[in-house]
């Protein structure tokens, strides 16, 4: 049967299993990929088409800690092939991230300078950079709030608890997003985001125990030879 596409965009945000509010009460996806993935065949093809490009550029799993021209030019001609504002502002903001987090890496590492602007492609933040290249935050904590916070962990080297952090900001971001977007395209984009940061967190939080309970029986093991 063919619906009028808000009525199908009911139909559909009414069939997904409502997220928790804090996104560390989440112990498991409310429902699975494949689940989600024959509820999604309810969206017009051009909506569709627009969804696969944002997950394919902010799944989790797609993320990487480097960032270079290379992957700032190809995020852009992805964003310039996209009618949705929306979802252009949303990979905006989340590159904006991953070019902060770049540049404190940069420095924690030991570079004096911030890198070559080309790079970053954002030029009020490297003018930002630039001038507050020594501050914790970069300057940018009036602004961007997570930053003093992110560079504080990433000092300490606490990298788990930095990857969980990020996670928070990400997820809180959407929920504020999603304010006003109920039955439409808008809340299936941020629905499926929020859902593959519930995805990734449990599948890191699972890896990292599993890691745990190896080391627990190396050394469990190494005491026996020992003895």
């Amino acid at each position: 049967m063919n619906y009028p596409t808000n009525c199908k965009y009911t139909l559909l945000v009414s069939s997904l299993p409502i997220h928790k509010t804090l996104l560390f009460d989440e112990k498991q996806t409310p429902l699975s990929r494949i689940q989600l993935n024959k509820r999604l065949k309810l969206l017009d093809k051009n909506d569709a088409a627009d969804l696969l490009k944002i997950e394919q550029l902010l799944h989790w799993s797609h993320i990487k800690e480097d960032i270079n021209q290379t992957f700032v030019n190809k995020t852009m001609g992805s964003i310039e092939s996209l009618s949705n504002n929306f979802i252009k502002n949303i990979i905006i903001w989340r590159l904006e991230i991953r070019i902060i987090l770049a540049a404190l890496r940069m420095r924690h590492q030991g570079q004096n300078t911030p890198p070559v602007k080309n790079i970053f492609g954002f030029d009020y933040w490297y003018f930002m950079m630039t001038k507050y290249w020594h501050e914790p935050d970069l300057g940018l904590g009036k602004q961007l709030s997570w930053v003093a916070e992110a560079n504080k962990l990433l000092t300490e080297n606490k990298n788990l608890q930095l990857e969980k952090f990020l996670f928070g900001v990400v997820w809180d971001h959407y929920q504020q997003l999603s304010l006003g977007h109920y039955f439409n395209f808008e809340a299936v984009i941020i629905y499926v985001l929020r859902w593959d940061i519930i995805d990734r967190w449990n599948s890191y939080d699972n890896e990292i125990a599993a890691q745990r309970f190896n080391d627990l029986i190396d050394a469990e093991l190494q005491n026996k030879i020992i003895c």
